[in-house]
């Protein structure tokens, strides 16, 4: 696996063979975020697997990334670790692998596998498209394509506002929430800054850190979740912000009022506290970040349109800070990012929240659903607040991966940690639930 890696990088990537070692950092080896997302999307291209570019941004070395899709592929049609009658009863004829890159590729499709196509259970994605008034808007705006979107996203920006009852100059809207999130490290960077988070955490974290130049802090989580008491101690004078993904990202937990409050009063006004709320429609507070806006000055809620409304295709996201601080990270965002395809569609989801929060019920009703069967099983599964239940396997969690890939429900391992499950349909949570039934503690 790693003298494809080495083919890939050299020949697709133009990378250096000098540079190409297993023991070789991903920083070493040229694996910036963009180099990381091609590399992912040769080896799914040349695997047949689907490996999404967050998969590698955990690991460390070349060696990790190798060791990473051996397990990944173990067992799987057409993988390495398949070999004699098997593979050949399963070799896929040109067409179908053709079909299958342009059908997103991988594991996706397999049309000699009873039932159709695997279930997608690693993403994250809500399962439902957007409500009808949402297709029209978005019908609507590519009718006019042909023109500029507005740099400013004034309609979104003014719709946010009316949302949370904040001024427009407390917005800040860009191409998903992680662009924003990027910009705000960019412009609070500065030789010897640091920033905190909790682990495991949204794996983006480290990676929009390296970017800015920033020393990473990590804290290891409590019970599945954020240590806030641990996580204030690690604040120090070269902190300059502290990433806290509240429901978190991938255990699903979250933090109440009354632990951020105690929070936010012990970290000092010198350093910003981010509070990433991607998932926070599926909680139980899912006003909160917002409602703590206009007591600390420091705080910075982060949302995002592609979770709970469904618009992960679309790539929009957005911040709710003070004013000196929006306009600072607004002019890092690059002009033009947000289409009107995508701000006319996000206008008409806040437009049918009440339809989308429905969806939102039924998701969490389902999610709830799963737990249960999951700690029938003997699983260990702690409560989530989020569209996915984690499991926290330690050592078995690529192996549990594995085993659920080849019986067609691909989910997120987090090796030597766990496993997140992403709620999709009733369909697909059965599928899942028939596959941990097999492969129960």
């Amino acid at each position: 696996m790693y003298e494809l890696l080495k083919t890939i990088m050299i020949e697709e990537l133009e990378v250096e063979a000098d540079q190409v070692s297993p023991d070789a950092s991903r920083e070493d080896a040229g694996l910036d975020s963009l180099a990381t997302f091609e590399l992912s999307l040769a080896l799914s291209q040349r695997l047949g697997v689907t490996i999404a570019d967050e998969d590698l941004f955990g690991l460390k070395t070349l060696a990790d990334i190798a060791e990473f899709i051996e397990k990944r592929t173990a067992g799987l049609p057409g993988s390495p670790g398949e070999t004699g009658s098997r593979a050949a009863d399963r070799a896929e004829t040109p067409q179908d692998a053709g079909l299958a890159r342009l059908l997103g590729g991988g594991d996706s499709f397999h049309p000699d596998r009873p039932g159709g196509p695997a279930h997608q259970l690693a993403r994250n994605e809500n399962p439902f498209q957007p409500p009808e008034s949402v297709l029209d808007a978005i019908t609507r705006a590519a009718a006019e394509a042909n023109r500029y979107p507005d740099p400013a996203c004034g309609a979104l920006r003014a719709a946010l506002a009316r949302h949370y009852d904040l001024s427009p100059d407390r917005v800040a809207v860009g191409a998903g929430s992680i662009t924003l999130l990027q910009a705000l490290l960019t412009v609070t960077a500065e030789p010897g800054a640091a920033v905190a988070y909790s682990w495991p955490s949204f794996d983006g974290y480290e990676v929009l850190a390296d970017l800015a130049g920033f020393r990473t802090v990590r804290v290891p989580l409590a019970r599945e979740g954020h240590d806030l008491d641990a996580l204030a101690a690690v604040v120090d004078e070269h902190t300059r912000l502290v990433l806290l993904c509240n429901p978190n990202n991938p255990t699903g937990t979250a933090s109440g009022e009354a632990d951020l409050l105690r929070f936010l009063d012990a970290v000092p006004r010198t350093c910003l506290v981010v509070l990433d709320e991607a998932y926070g429609e599926y909680a139980r507070d899912p006003g909160l970040g917002a409602r703590l806006l206009t007591s600390w000055p420091n705080l910075i809620v982060a949302r995002t349109f592609s979770k709970a409304y469904g618009l992960a295709g679309l790539r929009v996201g957005y911040l709710l800070a003070e004013p000196g601080l929006i306009s600072r990270v607004q002019r890092m965002v690059m002009p033009l990012s947000v289409s009107d395809v995508a701000q006319a569609a996000a206008v008409a989801s806040l437009a049918a929240e009440k339809e989308l929060l429905s969806r939102v019920q039924d998701t969490a009703a389902e999610r709830d659903r799963v737990r249960a069967a999951l700690l029938a099983l003997g699983f260990d599964v702690p409560p989530s607040e989020a569209n996915f239940v984690w499991l926290p396997l330690g050592a078995r969690a690529e192996e549990f991966a594995a085993a659920c890939a080849s019986a067609g429900v691909d989910v997120r391992p987090y090796p030597e940690d766990g496993v997140r499950v992403t709620t999709g349909t009733a369909e697909a949570n059965n599928a899942f639930l028939a596959a941990a039934e097999m492969n129960r503690p």
